[in-house]
């Protein structure tokens, strides 16, 4: 028990940047939630700062780490070698304490899980790479306005020993993820719900789980125009319909085809994209009369994506409907960095022309 408590409380008092103020930063202690903690240590009492590192990444921190382990940097792998990190999951309830989880591993494995972590989560938001804190990762799937609700400290459990040791996430994690995904536009979540850390969260438990046997394809952290699986296809075709309708109608709208068909399309194509493709064509034809041009563009787009999928799925299982979410993100923004790339260049031009 002294040792224990050591571990939980081991720590000291550090300026917050740019304040008077202090916070006290716990030396072998993570709070995963309200009523999980893990605790950390090696049997070396070496320091491991790459758990900072799941905490608040950024990105030349997490390349270097990356291209550390590819490189097999010497000096680091031979005094890790023996070394093994150690941690222990604790949750408490009714002033007990249960152990939900024990990691036992080398150093030298432990980086490489880290890097290998981050390889997982990366993703591309608005034209930039990004990595997300395993809290961040987390807190996308639970539902903020429930108090006391556990599932950010179940996920935070599983994803901690995923970044840790490695394996994949269980698959109910996908499943709250993606209702936190579909409720865009409803009465319990006006914003937009599809952020970078619920893309990457996807992203981390498709790959994980992925099996080649089962002939389905590893998840990129952008755009990938040589993923051709139905589920994919569709995501990419719903997010080139929601375009069309946010040119025709513009994008404050009260509620559009995402807000209304997102879970629909996702879970049942077939049905979905039925009635989707009729309201295209009525907005691709008042397009026509506002913007011509942009109709004729956008429309080559849909029929240059629909040529690639002759007949919409009827249904699509859990692990489809996560690539459809993603195949939705990934188009989504790459018409962001496309249409931000041509701003650059129209901006470009003129300053060109003035001098």
């Amino acid at each position: 028990m002294e040792g224990l408590n050591y571990l939980l409380n081991e720590g000291d008092e550090i300026p917050a940047d740019g304040e008077k103020k202090k916070y006290f930063k716990y030396k072998h202690r993570k709070n995963l939630g309200a009523d999980t903690a893990v605790i950390f240590w090696t049997k070396d009492n070496r320091e491991v700062n790459e758990i900072d590192i799941l905490e608040e990444p950024d990105e030349q921190t997490v390349s270097k780490l990356i291209q550390s382990v590819v490189s097999g940097n010497e000096t680091v792998e031979q005094f890790m070698e023996e070394d093994i990190f150690y941690s222990c999951t604790l949750s408490g309830a009714a002033a007990r304490i249960a152990i939900r989880d024990w990691l036992e591993i080398s150093l030298k494995e432990y980086r490489r899980s880290i890097a290998g972590w981050f390889e997982d989560i990366k993703i591309i938001s608005y034209n930039e790479t990004k990595y997300s804190s395993l809290y961040a990762l987390s807190r996308s799937a639970a539902n903020e306005k429930i108090k006391n609700d556990t599932t950010q400290s179940r996920v935070a459990a599983y994803l901690w020993k995923a970044a840790i040791k490695g394996g994949a996430p269980p698959l109910w994690i996908l499943s709250a993820v993606l209702k936190r995904v579909c409720l865009a536009g409803t009465e319990e979540d006006k914003r937009d719900p599809f952020t970078k850390e619920r893309a990457a969260l996807i992203k981390l438990v498709l790959n994980r789980n992925f099996n080649k046997q089962t002939g389905g394809f590893k998840m990129k952290e952008k755009l990938d125009n040589e993923n051709n699986n139905p589920a994919y296809l569709s995501g990419r075709i719903f997010s080139v319909l929601e375009k069309i309708q946010q040119a025709a109608l513009g994008s404050e709208l009260n509620a559009g085809i995402r807000d209304r068909f997102f879970s629909f399309a996702s879970t049942t194509p077939a049905p979905a994209f039925g009635r989707l493709m009729k309201l295209s064509q009525n907005h691709l034809s008042k397009l026509r009369s506002d913007k011509p041009g942009y109709a004729v563009n956008l429309d080559k787009e849909l029929q240059g994506l629909c040529a690639l999928l002759p007949d919409f799925p009827a249904s699509l299982t859990l692990e489809e409907q996560g690539q459809f979410a993603l195949g939705y993100y990934h188009q989504k923004h790459e018409s962001y960095a496309k249409a931000m790339e041509k701003k650059n260049q129209l901006n470009d031009n003129e300053e060109t022309e003035n001098e």
